[in-house]
């Protein structure tokens, strides 16, 4: 009996926790600041004048409702052209071509060296050539000498010397063209003498490059891709819950994701895209086309969007000018306190709506707040650099 209560007091003493362990914190903060005790910025009747500062009110409005989600920037499709080679030859570059080099239409990208017709007996054919054009040079020059002779002698007329001495001069002409023939067919045999230019057909971003300078191609082969990238789109990946509650007829609003509410967001325009979804993540696809703002993206780029609902919603909002941020990214408005005495007070920002900054933490509706000049009363709050 004595041994088994040994052996129970044991097993407990091993399985108990450490003694003070669930006494303490895993932190702690030492004199913490409520937001209610931030202090307060007491002006001047001057320097209310001076910064011209602007009070308003906290206001509720009926904003439309909407679903911010995550969007990609995509290339639109049938905007990836393919620059092929009209004819066959050899790729001599025009300039230093590389993936995401920026073209305009028009634009030398490469040039172009046709090949030549093969034929078995090409070289021959030059050496003819060449033999043929000198005899009849040979031929013209007797002629000329024959009727210079007889118009010495006043037998001939001077339109037979001018008519010889053109056919002497031709004669000259195609001695030289076979001869260059002949030696362009011993130092390149299949290459033509001339060279095609090979322009780009839109403005774009060069995406991929097949071919390098000297490679021999064949007709219709693929040498380059450029995108169009002058209006891309936003691919949205949309919870099956929400596809019949988003507003398939109005815009939708695209900023980049370390954007602020001050930034003014790029407008979607709702487009028919491919029938793409994602089962197992439970989303379908849709598609918004970027205005002139999308220079300001990049395909691929990662985007917040936010989709309109069929429905609308009540928020508080104040305007964009009352908003003012900390290093730390902290959005905060300054309340009134009594006459030219102001508190700082914060705000989760959740989007922009107009001139309005809609936010869904904050002070209540009706609450006074500056609403110009809120940057100089931070500014006062803090020392430059803050």
């Amino acid at each position: 009996m004595r041994e088994g209560l040994l052996a129970l007091a044991l097993v407990t003493a091993c399985g108990a926790p450490p003694e003070g362990s669930h006494e303490e914190a895993p932190a702690s903060v030492e004199s913490p600041i409520p937001e209610s005790d931030l202090p307060v910025v007491h002006l001047t009747e001057r320097a209310v004048e001076r910064l011209a500062l602007e009070t308003g009110t906290v206001s509720r409005v009926a904003v439309p409702a909407v679903r911010r989600v995550g969007g990609e920037v995509i290339i639109p499709p049938g905007r990836v052209l393919t620059v092929s080679a009209p004819v066959a030859g050899v790729v001599r570059a025009a300039a230093d071509i590389t993936p995401g080099a920026a073209v305009h239409e028009g634009q030398e990208l490469l040039r172009l060296v046709p090949l030549a017709p093969v034929d078995r007996d090409t070289r021959a054919r030059a050496s003819r050539e060449v033999e043929v054009a000198r005899a009849t040079l040979a031929a013209a020059e007797a002629r000329l000498t024959r009727t210079e002779a007889l118009a010495a002698e006043r037998a001939g007329s001077r339109r037979a010397i001018e008519e010889a001495t053109a056919a002497r001069d031709t004669a000259r002409a195609d001695v030289d063209v076979a001869q260059a023939r002949a030696r362009a067919m011993r130092s390149a045999p299949l290459l033509s003498d001339v060279s095609m230019t090979v322009g780009s057909p839109v403005d774009g971003i060069v995406r991929a490059v097949s071919v390098g300078t000297g490679q021999a191609v064949a007709a219709s082969a693929p040498l380059l891709e450029i995108v169009a990238v002058a209006n891309l789109w936003v691919r949205v990946p949309v919870g099956s819950g929400d596809v019949h509650r988003v507003d398939g007829e109005r815009d939708a609003d695209v900023v980049s994701l370390d954007a602020t509410s001050e930034v003014a967001p790029s407008r979607g325009r709702v487009v028919a895209g491919p029938p793409t979804a994602a089962p197992l993540a439970g989303t379908v696809d849709r598609y918004y086309a970027l205005d002139a703002s999308s220079a300001a993206f990049q395909p691929g780029e990662r985007v917040l969007v936010s989709l309109p609902l069929r429905s609308e919603e009540d928020a508080r909002g104040v305007p964009l000018g009352a908003v003012v941020y900390d290093t730390a990214g902290s959005a905060w408005v300054y309340t009134c306190e009594g006459e030219r005495s102001f508190r700082r007070a914060r705000v989760d920002v959740a989007r922009r709506h107009g001139e309005l900054a809609i936010f869904e933490r904050g002070p209540p509706v009706d609450t006074c707040v500056v609403s110009v000049g809120a940057a100089e009363v931070f500014g006062a709050e803090f020392e430059p650099g803050h």
